[in-house]
């Protein structure tokens, strides 16, 4: 299983993106890690093609940003729960 972090700069706030979070929710394994940064957990797949995936959800002006997590991290503030979803992936 690889680990992606995908975030987002939306340039219409008021708008409606409840699709974008469905779409990202659809790859199964995921944690909204706080605002616009959500990391999933996916297999056969890559980067771009989460990114060609869910641009269909944002406007042509927004920012979209997909990146594949290798191993070290570190964190702050987070609750147990969101701590145990990120050591229980296989880096």
């Amino acid at each position: 299983m690889t680990i992606y972090t995908i975030s987002y700069d939306l340039s219409n706030p008021g708008r409606d993106y409840d699709s974008l979070s469905n779409a990202i929710k659809s790859y199964g394994n995921w944690w909204h890690q706080s605002g616009s940064v959500w990391i999933i957990a996916s297999i056969n797949t890559n980067s771009a093609s989460i990114r060609d995936y869910l641009k269909q959800f944002i406007d042509s002006n927004d920012k979209l940003f997909v990146a594949k997590l290798h191993g070290e991290w570190a964190g702050y503030g987070f609750t147990k729960e969101e701590y145990d979803w990120m050591k229980s992936k296989k880096w």
